[in-house]
C-alpha cells in the first residue's frame, strides 16, 4: 500500500473542528465530537476521487464492525450499566460518607481529593465523582472559609486521578481494546505517571489547612458498608487479571443484589436502573454518545488506512524509535481489510 501524508487530513480536520470551535466558543460542546469526526469521515470521503465510492464505503463499515469495535461497544454498555446499578443502590453516597467518617481531622481539602481519587477509580467516571463531591466540598466552604476554588480543584484532581486509573472507565476500555493490552497493564503503566503528581498534590493540600478548623468527619452521612461491596469486588477482580466483561457482569449483579437487600431498589426497577441509573443522566443510555463516537472513529480509521495514512504515520515513528522492540504492523488496533 502507497503511503500518503496527506491521507491524515480528515484527523487534523476533527482537530480543527472540536477543538478549535471549543477555544472560539468557550465550550467543547458547541460542536459534539461524533459531529466532528463526521466531518473528518465526509473529508475522507473525498479523498482520492478516483477510487469507487462502494470500495471507501466498505472500507467505513469493516472498520465500524471490527470484532474490537463490537466488544468495546459491549463493554460501553455494561459499564454503564453497572454505574447505574450502583448510584441507584447507593454505593456512590455510602462510599463518600464511609470515607468522610474515617478521615482523621483537619484534612478537609486533602481529604477531598484523596477521596476524590478513590471514588473516580472505583465508579470509572470523573463527572460522577464531581457530582457527588461537590455539596461536600460546598459544606467545606462554608464550615470552615477555606478558598472554594481550592475545593473545587481538590474536587476537580481527585476526579481526574481516578477516572485516569479505573478499569471500567470508557477512556480506559477504549485505550486497552485498541491497543490490545490488559486494564491491569495500564493501570500498573499509568500509576507511575500519576501517583507522583497525586502525592505531591496531596501534601500541598494538606498544607492549607490550618489548626483548629473543623474536622470532615463531621461533614460524613450515614453509609452502609455492604454498599462498598460492588467496587471493592470489580476493583479486586479487575487487578487480579480478570477479564473486563465477566467482572462487570459480577458488579452489576451485586448491585442489583445490595441495591434490594437493603430497600434502595425494588425489584421491579431493577432493568429501568441499569438502562437509566436513578437520575436518567447515568446507565447504560449515557454510553450511547460514546459507542457512536466508537464506530464513526473506527469507520475513519478504516479509510485513513486504506488511503495509506496508517502506514505512513508508522513509517515516521519507525525513523524516530530507538528500541530492541520493532515496531509491527500487528499492533495496529483493526485488522488490514
Amino acid at each position: 500500500m502507497q503511503k500518503n501524508g496527506w491521507a491524515l487530513l480528515p484527523v487534523g480536520v476533527f482537530l480543527f473542528a472540536f477543538v478549535g470551535s471549543g477555544i472560539l466558543f468557550g465550550s467543547f460542546q458547541a460542536i459534539p465530537a461524533v459531529i466532528a469526526f463526521l466531518l473528518a469521515l465526509t473529508v475522507a470521503f473525498f479523498q482520492k476521487p478516483k477510487r469507487p465510492f462502494e470500495q471507501k464505503l466498505d472500507d467505513v463499515t469493516r472498520g465500524m464492525g471490527d470484532d474490537s469495535v463490537m466488544l468495546m461497544c459491549l463493554i460501553f454498555l455494561l459499564a454503564g450499566g453497572f454505574t447505574g446499578a450502583a448510584q441507584a443502590a447507593g454505593c456512590v453516597d455510602s462510599t463518600v460518607g464511609f470515607f468522610l467518617t474515617i478521615l482523621p481531622p483537619a484534612v478537609s481539602v486533602g481529604g477531598i481529593f484523596l477521596i476524590g481519587c478513590l471514588i473516580s477509580t472505583a465508579m470509572g467516571t470523573s463527572i460522577g465523582t464531581i457530582a457527588a463531591l461537590t455539596p461536600v466540598a460546598a459544606g467545606i466552604i462554608q464550615k470552615t472559609g477555606i478558598s472554594g476554588a481550592l475545593c473545587i480543584g481538590a474536587v476537580l484532581s481527585g476526579a481526574m486521578f481516578g477516572d485516569n486509573l479505573s478499569m471500567i472507565s470508557d477512556t480506559t476500555i477504549a485505550a486497552t481494546r485498541a491497543l490490545g493490552c490488559s486494564t491491569r497493564d495500564k493501570f500498573r503503566e499509568n500509576l507511575k505517571i500519576v501517583f507522583p503528581g497525586a502525592v505531591i498534590a496531596l501534601f500541598l493540600y494538606l498544607g492549607t489547612v490550618k489548626t483548629g478548623q473543623p474536622a470532615i468527619g463531621q461533614l460524613a452521612g450515614d453509609y452502609n458498608l455492604s454498599h462498598l461491596l460492588p467496587y471493592l469486588a470489580v476493583l479486586s477482580c479487575s487487578l487480579a487479571g480478570l477479564s473486563v466483561i465477566p467482572v462487570l457482569i459480577f458488579g452489576i449483579v451485586l448491585c442489583c443484589v445490595v441495591g434490594v437487600a437493603t430497600g434502595e431498589i425494588a425489584p421491579s426497577d431493577i432493568l429501568a436502573v441499569l438502562f437509566s441509573g436513578p437520575d436518567e443522566n447515568s446507565g447504560i443510555q449515557s454510553m450511547y454518545d460514546m459507542m457512536a463516537v466508537s464506530m464513526v472513529v473506527a469507520g475513519v480509521i478504516g479509510l485513513v488506512r486504506a488511503n495509506g495514512g496508517i502506514d505512513y504515520l508508522l513509517e515516521k515513528i519507525r525513523h524516530r524509535v530507538r528500541s530492541p522492540r520493532p515496531l509491527s504492523s500487528e499492533l495496529r488496533p483493526l485488522r488490514q481489510p
